[in-house]
This record gives structure tokens, sequence and C-alpha cells, in this order.
């Protein structure tokens, strides 16, 4: 009996293709599915048959020459040798042809630049996690103080090399970072006998906008009448978006500092702004999310073609005080008096709740979240009024690590200046029942794909934390800027109030002496940073030669070097206030003996890596 696999190859019948003859549709989905599979059965079928053929001539071949099938087998060659040879017969051609022809600089660019992208694709979705935070060399970070005639900086925001600053007296500065000195550039210097000239350590100002300015030629005015609280670039760097204590939200041309779009949906201050970080395929722009104190959420489309408004987010049930982007439609918040940090899924119109509030056991409770900072793909960080910093998994109703008082206690002010009484025992009286006050957390910030997480409060530093390989722990690394090279991770204060509870020396934080206090407060003499820090941002230092495309005659070794990171550039706004208050909080920080008077501007800290084989990130 005769089947398809007997009968020959010229023999079989097989069904006409009538797909020319057969009307075409413009239905997708389904249609277009069972199209697509039918078509590459029936290239599998074709190939299959012209295998079949090929078979049969062979067997008719080797039917009337038995002898050289045998001389062939008794060779040895395997399928493997074939396909050994065949390899380093296509080496051999290529060679050949890049001998002769050439290769293309230009495309190979394309190639290295494109596997970088990859590469933060990668970084920013989670895929990859780079631990580099136990390699660099946070006290030997290099500082630099500016500021312009404003009043306290509340927000910041960086696309490299520029950063936006925008303060209580309705202004947004754009400034230019300065390069810092390549460690190569002495031994690559023409003239020897010419001393290098001294390289620009400040950012330089570039421009600035305040107030209402008159665009176009409709002679319209734009701009901002009240305190600007925020502001976040677009990954391309062509917007700027700010928002303010008058419910505004603009769009700025970043090139120009002109206001282009001027957005009046929220009913209360814009507390908080955020871009994804990647241009999604699926929009026509870039995603930008908004926080307000009228407790909602709101997306919008921002491109060269149009800005537009997407949609509301509800559920918070107090004012937002900060929102983070995690992915492409996907956002983090807090909801400041709510004690809530809340996971939103757009696409999916769903968001996942997590309620904050430390334990019984803790010494100070939480009763505002304040801070919040993404770990994508499915982390976050949180930092709240009592000073703690809280580890989340969006697997887990409750924080994975925390980490109590982070940035220490306010010590209790003399008694002289506590209370007006003349009699010193009747002072102490009134004010026995005081304790010292955390300093809660104003700023807190993340690398994206690296495990590095940085938090700012009113104690004069900006603090590193390392987060676990299993991302299960919070690892302190000490302030940024100490000045004590290669130490490693110094005790924080709420790591030393943990080890006294731990030995038994001090059973209630309420107990403790002043002696004592203060001690606990003077881990860290004197102070990097006079003020308030109010925002942080933190960007990855790369060699210039990345952006502008690779040389292709370089080696591979040499490219990747290139390529490799030199450091890290964090950029603090600092002021005398806090954002969102008109109180001096650093006026209150007496156990380091600071100047009750701040500073308003912004400080720019250079850290770099402890050696350059360390560089090279750990995935």
């Amino acid at each position: 009996m005769s089947s398809f696999f007997t009968v020959p190859a010229s023999q079989r019948k097989r069904k006409r293709d009538d797909r020319n003859t057969a009307p075409t549709t413009k239905k997708r989905g389904v249609d277009a599915k069972n199209d697509a599979g039918s078509r590459r059965a029936q290239e599998r079928e074709e190939s299959i048959s012209g295998s079949d053929l090929d078979e049969d001539d062979n067997g008719i071949v080797s039917g009337g020459s038995g002898e050289d099938s045998e001389s062939d087998s008794d060779d040895g060659e395997t399928a493997g040798d074939r396909r050994l040879k065949l390899a380093e017969r296509y080496l051999d051609n290529i060679r050949e042809e890049v001998d002769e022809v050439g290769f293309d600089a230009a495309e190979i660019d394309k190639d290295l630049i494109a596997e970088r992208l990859k590469q933060d694709v990668d970084e920013f979705k989670g895929r990859t996690f780079r631990r580099i935070a136990s390699k660099l060399s946070f006290p030997d970070a290099a500082h630099s103080f500016f500021r312009s005639d404003t009043q306290t900086s509340t927000s910041i925001a960086v696309h490299a090399p520029f950063v936006y600053i925008v303060s209580k007296d309705k202004t947004l500065t754009k400034w230019e970072l300065a390069t810092p000195n390549d460690p190569n550039a002495a031994a690559s210097n023409e003239n020897p006998k010419r001393p290098p000239r001294p390289q620009r350590k400040k950012p330089k100002r570039v421009s600035y906008a305040r107030g209402l300015r008159k665009v176009g030629e409709t002679g319209e005015e734009q701009g901002h009448t009240a305190s600007i609280l925020s502001v976040a670039v677009s990954p391309s760097g062509r917007f700027v978006a700010t928002g303010g204590a008058d419910n505004k939200l603009i769009i700025w041309n970043a090139d120009t500092l002109t206001p282009a779009r001027t957005f009046t949906q929220h009913r209360d201050s814009v507390s908080s702004l955020s871009f994804a970080r990647h241009i999604s395929t699926m929009s026509s722009g870039e995603q930008l999310f908004s926080g307000s104190y009228d407790r909602t959420i709101k997306t919008w489309s921002i491109s060269g073609a149009g800005h537009a408004y997407v949609e509301t987010l509800f559920g918070h049930q107090s004012g937002i005080e900060q929102i983070a982007a995690m992915t492409i439609d996907e956002c983090v918040s807090v909801g400041g008096q709510d004690r809530t940090s809340r996971l939103w899924k757009v696409v999916d119109e769903t968001q996942l709740v997590f309620r904050g509030g430390a334990s019984k056991k803790a010494p100070y409770h939480e009763t505002h979240l304040d801070c919040i900072a993404p770990l994508p793909p499915t982390h976050f960080v949180t930092g709240s009024n009592s000073g703690s910093i809280s580890l989340w998994s969006v697997h887990k109703k409750k924080p994975l690590y925390t980490i109590p008082l982070a940035h220490g206690l306010d010590c209790i002010p003399p008694l002289d200046e506590l209370s007006p009484e003349a009699n010193l025992e009747t002072a102490a009286h009134n004010a026995r029942h005081m304790r010292p006050m955390p300093r809660w957390i104003t700023a807190l910030t993340s690398l994206p794909g690296t495990d590095i997480v940085l938090s700012g409060s009113w104690d004069g530093w900006i603090r590193a934390w390392q987060i676990s390989e299993d991302k299960r722990t919070i690892i302190p690394l000490g302030p940024v800027g100490r000045g004590t090279p290669n130490s490693s991770a110094p005790d924080t204060p709420s790591k030393q109030l943990s080890k006294s509870l731990e030995l038994g020396t001090v059973s209630n934080p309420d107990d403790m002496d002043t002696d004592d206090q203060t001690q606990d407060q003077n881990l860290e003499p004197g102070h990097l940073i006079k003020g308030v820090i109010n925002d942080i941002a933190v960007f990855e230092r790369r060699p210039e030669s990345e952006q502008q495309g690779l040389t292709a005659t370089k080696s591979r070794a040499e490219s990747k070097l290139e390529t490799e990171p030199r450091g890290l550039c964090i950029v603090a706004a600092v002021g005398k206030e806090h954002r969102l208050g008109r109180w001096k909080c650093y006026g209150n920080n007496y156990s380091q003996g600071a100047s009750p008077e701040g500073r308003n501007g912004a400080v720019v800290l250079e850290v770099p890596f402890i050696s350059p084989s360390a560089a090279e990130a750990d995935v």
C-alpha cells in the first residue's frame, strides 16, 4: 500500500496555492495569524519534499556506484567534521572579502551603540543587576557648590551634561556640568613643557526663566505665578516639565527655556513629576507622570508634534508627595499622610497598595511617607518622617527590610534657647519629657539597574546605601564625600542605636542621657552640605567617545574600556528651607555646632571608582 512517504516526489499531489486568486482582506488578528501559520506550514512541507527529492536522487546515484559509497564511509568523516570544514571555509571567505573590500567603521559603531542601548534597556527593566556600590569610593568624592541669586532650590533634574534646577521664587535655571579630569589627559598632552590649563570645576549657567514670559507672535504670557515645586527632563532631552504651587504643569523647550504648553488640569499644587526613562514604541510621544495634592496622578504624552493629556488615576486619600516611573505605563507613588505607597499599572487599570507604619518595637513611629525611589522591575524604597528607609517588593505587603533613624536624631536645644524661663530648674522641669526627634528623609533616589540608593536630610550629608544581591536587605555605605580614603562602611546613627539596644546598654531610647545622645549625633563630625537636601539626581559618568560613536579601528579590549563607567555624578538641590515648608530645619542642628544659616543652591559630587579594574560590573 502506497503512502505519501513511499510515492516518488514527482508523483505526489499537493494543493495549489490559490492566494493570488483569493480576495484580499483587511482583517487583522486571528485571520492574519492563520494566514501566517498556513504559510509557514507550506514552506515546511516544501522543504521536506525537497529533502526527500534529494534523498531519492542520491539513492539512485549511490545505487549505481556502491564501491564509491563504501570508500567514503571508510574515511571516517562525521557530520560534525563536515560542519567544521564548512565553517572554516566561510571564515576564509570573510577574511578574503575584508582584505579586498575593507570594513565599514560606521556600521561597527552602530553595532556597538546598539549593544549599549540594549544593555541600558535591560538594566532599566531589571533584566540585569550590576553590583557596583562596593567598588565606588564614596568617601573620596570631590564636591563643588554652585548657586544663583534665587531662593530655596526645591527640585533638580539631570540630562547629561545639563542640570535643571527650580526654586521657590518661580525660577527655572539651566546649568552645564563640568567634565571631571581624565587621568590619561596628562599623558596625552602634546606640549609637555607647557602645563595643561586648569579645568573648570563648577557648573556654568546657560540660561534661566523666571515668572511669566511672552510666547510667540500672539504675545500670550505663560509661566509660573507661584513657587515651582518639581521638575523633570524627558529622556530625549528635548523637553523640561515643571509643576508649581499655582496648580500649573508647564512644558518647556529645553534648548531655549521657552514655555511651549501650559496645563491646568490639576486642582492643587503639582508636587512631583517623573518621565518614563524609555520611549514606548506603541505611543507617539514620551510618557510623563504628575502627582498633585489633589490626590490624583495624571499621565501625559509629550512629543514634538504636540503635548496631550491622557488620563487620571485615583486612589490616594491624601496629597501625593512624590512619584517615580518604574517602566512604561507603570509608576510608584507615596501618599504622605495616608501612609501608603502604591504601584500603578496604567494598562491594566489596577493599583497595588502597600501600607506603611513601623512596628510597635520601633523607637519612633512614622506618620508620613515623603519619598520613594524605584528599583525596577519589582522593588522600590521609601523614606518617612520617622527617619526610616524601607525596602519593598511588589510581591509582599510588608517591607522586606527597614533601617530606622537613617540620618540620626536632632539633639534637644539648650535650655536658654528652648525656654524663656529665667530659672534653669523650672526650665529643666518643663522640658523633662522632651526627647530628640529624628531627621526625616527629605530626598531619595536610586540608579536603576544597579544596587545604589542615595538619601538626604538636613544632617549635612548625602548617605549611600547598597541593596544586597538577593534584594532583601539594605547595607549602609556611609556619607558621600566624607574624606576618609578607602574606609569601610561606617556605623550610622541607626546602627549605633541598634547595637546599643541589642547589647542591652539602652533599653529605651527615651531613657538615653543627653551625653549619649550627643555622642550618637557626633558620629560624623563636621558637615559637607549646609542646608536641607530637597532633591537628588544621579547618573553614570561615561566617556564622550561613547556618545559620539566609538572608533572601529581600536581593538575590542580598548573599546570595552572606553564604554566602562568612570564614576557617578550626584547633584543635589539644597536650600535653607524644606521645599514644602517655611521653617529652617538646619538651624535646629545644634549637635554639630553648625551655623543656623544654610545655603540656597546645589552641590555636585563626583564619585570615582576605587580602581579601573573595579569598574567592571558583576551581573
